[in-house]
């Protein structure tokens, strides 16, 4: 496999815009609880998948309770990965190690892992990986490096069961049966680095030595690392569900969770409706964002209908708007809109409608006059545009009384040159601009005030 310049490397990924996050394993089979304590409501300081941290269950307990529950008969690979497919997404990236330390993977390196230490003994992330080649999505890897609280020694209080010394050499003999035995790996997906550079650019460096052309996640290294001595992150990942504050022009992920937990939780009911994950797809591309979209499997090995059914609802949006998502680039003026945002392509700008404006969509900061405004997702409007007067950069689109798509109505507009944005216009950011709050459902935020952002959670 030969190496790809950094623009080469990344250019799937910066086209793609749209993945899926999986957070499995364990802690799925507790469901966010422990001896009848919830521990699962991230808002409150704990959540499903860090339950063994939360709870303070000795390792021994916790793998012994756990581990021969373990067993997702109805895990099906390509059921998964079809329907991250039919939802839009372009790559999926699944936890093969969490911060429990137990591997979905089949390991030389501990026993603590799928094959070994449980009745299902077949190796999860086999067979998605083999099964995402099949169906033409990228392939990534979640790896938690540095902490571990099964195998890592962290002192008194936290024995671990290997040394430092001993614990990176699990973490190369992990990384290198990651990064051989699964074909190729797009993503490798770090969390959470640590203060040691030296300890993460030697696995930033291993990746790039067995997988030359996979994505690093700038999660290899500690947000308190300057972004200058992160040699091996291609691109960086917010905070856990942050919306930048303004548009990005290095490559960024952020990261979302569907209701509040990563990993499965069986009380969790704070959902988030398809619109709020299409309004942040959307707002997500207009700032140069990818979006990593988070499902929690159930311990039987399934998706649950919920989240099933906001994936189809993404997916059909997707299907007649996502000439509007993939392949475009951030927003050709550094503001947004009261109703919405813009995303580009070539010589088209497309407006998210989010909030729909019956007296007419208008947008300033673009120089030229359009050629011809359409509704995205109606094919018929293209040969019947709509009808826009266009004073200086100022446009404004004549639209209908009620939106064609509540959720966010797509207007593609047309220029006979490329896009040009005016270096003197003048804007503000609308949507998802105050991180004060606590909230973590979106839907919470816009009732509680108009288009706040969720504070951002992370490990860290």
């Amino acid at each position: 496999m030969s190496a790809q310049t950094t623009d080469e490397r990344m250019q799937w990924f910066r086209d793609a815009k749209f993945g899926m996050f999986i957070h499995w394993g364990l802690y799925s089979v507790a469901g966010g609880e422990w001896e009848g304590k919830d521990y699962g409501k991230e808002q409150g300081g704990a959540s499903a998948e860090w339950l063994m941290n939360s709870a303070k269950i000795p390792r021994e307990q916790y793998r012994d309770a756990l581990s021969p529950q373990f067993n997702p008969t109805q895990f099906d690979a390509a059921k998964w990965v079809k329907t991250a497919k039919q939802a839009g997404m372009k790559y999926m990236v699944i936890t093969s190690k969490h911060h429990d330390g137990f591997c979905l993977f089949d390991t030389d390196a501990t026993d603590y892992n799928v094959i070994d230490a449980s009745p299902f003994r077949r190796d999860i992330i086999k067979e998605l990986s083999e099964e995402c080649a099949k169906q033409g999505i990228k392939f990534g890897v979640y790896y938690s490096q540095f902490k571990d609280w099964y195998h890592r020694s962290r002192g008194r209080g936290n024995p671990g069961t290997l040394s430092t010394e001993e614990y990176l050499d699990l973490v190369e003999k992990n990384l290198d049966e990651l990064l051989s035995n699964y074909g190729e790996i797009s993503v490798l997906w770090f969390d959470t680095g640590g203060n040691d550079v030296i300890e993460a650019d030697a696995q930033g460096a291993r990746v790039r030595e067995l997988q030359p052309n996979a994505a690093i996640c700038s999660r290899l290294y500690s947000r308190r690392v300057p972004t200058e001595k992160r040699q091996y992150a291609d691109f960086d990942s917010l905070p856990d569900r942050m919306l930048p504050v303004k548009r990005m022009t290095e490559d960024t992920e952020t990261c979302m969770t569907m209701r509040h937990n990563w990993g499965y939780d069986r009380t969790d009911d704070a959902w988030k409706s398809p619109k709020d994950i299409i309004e942040f797809l959307a707002l997500c591309t207009a700032r140069g964002v990818n979006l990593l979209l988070n499902v929690g499997p159930t311990p039987e090995g399934t998706f649950l209908p919920e989240e099933i059914e906001r994936l189809s609802e993404v997916g059909q949006w997707m299907q007649a708007n996502g000439e509007s998502i993939y392949g475009t680039t951030c927003s050709p003026v550094d503001f947004d809109f009261w109703w919405g945002a813009m995303t580009q392509k070539d010589k088209t700008l497309y407006l998210h409608v989010l909030e729909w404006p019956p007296e007419g969509v208008e947008f300033n900061g673009i120089i030229g006059k359009p050629s011809k405004a359409y509704f995205l997702a109606d094919p018929q409007q293209r040969a019947l545009p709509l009808s826009y007067e266009a004073d200086g950069h100022v446009t404004k689109i004549e639209v209908p009384a009620t939106s064609p798509d509540p959720r966010n109505t797509v207007i593609a507009v047309e220029y006979e040159t490329a896009i040009k944005a005016d270096p003197d216009a003048e804007g503000k950011y609308h949507w998802y601009t105050n991180r004060r709050t606590r909230h973590t459902d979106i839907r919470q935020n816009r009732n509680a005030g108009r288009h706040t952002l969720p504070k951002a959670v992370t490990d860290e």
